[in-house]
């Protein structure tokens, strides 16, 4: 039976990752139809795969009552969801013609069951705030009209409320899922098969030969790969996961502290759901809302992700040296000539991505060829000699893991576009954004400051897309109201929704580097946040300046990239107490000073800002 679900779960893996890899280019499909199908695969693997380790952990313990009445009890789950993915998929055409009316009491019991459905799919596969989130959001919907004051709303029945997210791409199949579906699902895919064919090496060797013999060598090999890595993962918490078993390990084995080696781990991947060419799936999501192209959208971005990183290997190098950590050995690193092998498993794909990319040609459909690419790439061995005989396990692991990530996004961004449904059916966001507006009293920078404490809240425990899309919904037109680009106030939203991976008291990335390193996870959150410090006022940086972001002039884009070159050096500098050596309280304390003064865009300010770093310098 196990081998049975095995074998299952691989097909339903293979038919997903055919699915969304055909989908952009050959398999052209109305908006109902493929995302109910993305759905009906999602809970495959989501139900497939509970049943399988629970039938597993039965076969091992020979217990067989309660684990084979829960492996039911996922059939059932799985029967259910799939069936009512695939009547949508059967009836797409009709429901379109419904206009949100459901005919009867069916398709209200359906619709209600299938929101269950997905917030049970998202809660087996993450924390269970997000689904808990959703399903309040649900109650709102249906009791809100209880609430005296401002944010009540109008009484809506069963049927009008099943007809609105069930029937209609405003609810359930709206623009969230049409992303995962459309977007996210290939790339994720094209990540799984680029690490599996060899690009997760190449990735490492690369790193290690560019950072690894300088000091707190290791930990720059963790900032570099993170980058690399984030650059396609796009999630925070799997950039950990995969790079910090490599980098923890290797940092704690050179004497680095467990909280250093988890900080360094935590910071530097959650900046890797902001480094283009690939940036996290919440990128796709914003290329969407704001109407730009997601090459433009990579390439606006790209400064700042820039500084981000800056700020992390800056803050590492200070730290190092303080502290006296050393590189790594000469016989530790890779030789150029094996890095340069080991490259080519992911500068090829990447090269192949970017020049469909750069000709105009849609993301997904530059994924694809890519995607192509890395299947070729599946035949080849580290030494570039044909390995036929290694092929086919790389390729099942490729589909297996893809699959599963693709299925994870799937179900975060149906509970997500289930809470934008309930905000926009019920007006919520217009009335949150309307109290925002009331408390700032029309003030920008007040604005500015509680739009990025409510993304860093809603970031808690929530996925970065689902944050980013409930924080933008409600700060979005209130920073579009005060004049500012549609881009730039998007952007904004969405470095806050990501640092809430790595901000106390409830930061995904850091439970898990600190899990991984055995260390005190809130002191780790602090070493991370002053490590990544930069994330917290570029943002405010590219609104009061859009050079920063490549919508202003060249000489207005090398001024305010020099000044914030410079906060960034003296911030951190500051931060970690060291400048040429160790400093005291005040000495630090006149280095923060001073990267502040660089952040007011006067250059008279600016060159006063630079004077005591100068003068420590040759003290």
């Amino acid at each position: 039976m196990v081998k049975i679900l095995q074998l299952g779960i691989l097909i339903g893996s293979l038919l997903f990752a055919l699915f969304q890899l055909l989908l952009p280019v050959y398999a052209f499909l109305p908006a109902f139809q493929a995302r109910a199908l993305h759905l009906l695969f999602m809970f495959w693997i989501v139900f497939g795969g509970g049943m399988l380790k629970k039938l597993s952990s039965t076969v091992s313990s020979n217990k067989a009552s309660p684990q084979l009445a829960a492996v039911l009890w996922d059939l059932t789950l799985f029967v259910a969801g799939a069936g009512i993915s695939l009547y949508v998929f059967l009836s797409a055409e009709g429901i379109s013609e419904q206009y949100g009316v459901p005919t009867g009491w069916g398709q209200t019991v359906l619709a209600f069951l299938f929101l269950l459905l997905v917030m049970e799919a998202t809660r087996r596969e993450i924390q269970p705030a997000l689904p808990l989130l959703a399903f309040l959001f649900l109650l709102y919907a249906l009791f809100g009209h209880l609430i005296p004051g401002t944010f009540g709303h109008p009484p809506y029945d069963l049927p009008t409320l099943a007809g609105q997210l069930f029937l209609t791409t405003g609810g359930i199949w709206g623009l969230l899922v049409g992303v995962s579906t459309d977007v996210i699902a290939i790339f994720v895919f094209f990540g799984a098969f680029m690490f599996a064919t060899g690009g997760g090496a190449g990735f490492m060797r690369l790193s290690i030969r560019l950072a690894g013999k300088y000091s707190g060598g290791p930990a720059k090999v963790a900032t570099v790969a993170s980058a690399l890595f984030g650059s396609i993962s796009g999630s925070a918490s799997a950039n950990v996961a995969t790079t910090g078993a490599f980098t923890i390990p290797m940092m704690k084995r050179l004497k680095y502290s467990p909280e250093v080696a988890a900080a360094v781990e935590a910071a530097a991947s959650t900046g890797g759901q902001i480094m283009p060419p690939i940036m996290g799936a919440g990128a796709f999501v914003l290329a969407e809302l704001t109407e730009t192209p997601y090459i433009q959208v990579a390439f606006r971005a790209l400064l700042p992700a820039l500084f981000y990183f800056l700020s992390v290997g800056v803050g590492i190098h200070f730290y190092a040296k303080r502290r006296g950590y050393v590189g790594l050995h000469a016989n530790e690193l890779p030789t150029w000539g094996e890095t340069l092998r080991s490259s080519v498993f992911f500068l090829i794909p990447f090269g192949v991505l970017l020049a469909w990319m750069i000709g105009g040609y849609t993301p997904q459909y530059a994924a694809f060829w890519a995607s192509l690419v890395t299947v070729v790439f599946a035949f080849v061995s580290e030494d570039l000699r044909l390995n036929m005989r290694g092929a086919l396990p790389q390729l099942k692991k490729a589909v297996l893991d893809g699959a599963r990530q693709a299925a994870v996004i799937a179900a975060i961004s149906a509970s997500a576009q289930i809470i934008i449904s309930v905000i926009a059916l019920t007006g919520l966001g217009v009335k949150i954004s309307s109290f925002i507006v009331s408390v700032s009293q029309g003030k920008l920078f007040l604005s500015l400051v509680l739009i990025a404490l409510t993304s860093i809240v809603l970031g808690m425990q929530v996925p970065t897309t689902a944050a980013y899309i409930m924080a933008v919904v409600i700060g979005g037109p209130v920073l579009v109201n005060f004049g500012l680009p549609p881009l730039a106030a998007h952007l904004f939203v969405f470095y806050f929704a990501i640092l809430s991976a790595i901000t106390p008291p409830i930061c995904g990335a850091v439970y898990i580097a600190a899990g991984m390193a055995g260390s005190d996870w809130f002191k780790t959150a602090l070493l991370a946040m002053r490590l990544c410090f930069a994330a917290f006022f570029i943002p405010f940086v590219f609104v009061y300046d859009q050079a920063l972001i490549l919508q202003g002039g060249v000489i207005q884009t090398l001024s305010v990239a020099t000044r914030t070159a410079a906060a960034t050096v003296f911030l951190s500098a500051g931060l970690m107490k060291y400048w040429r050596k160790e400093l005291g309280t005040l000495h630090s304390g006149l280095l923060l000073l001073a990267g502040t003064l660089q952040l007011v865009p006067n250059l008279y300010v600016n060159l006063l800002g630079a004077l005591p770093p100068i003068l420590l310098l040759f003290m």
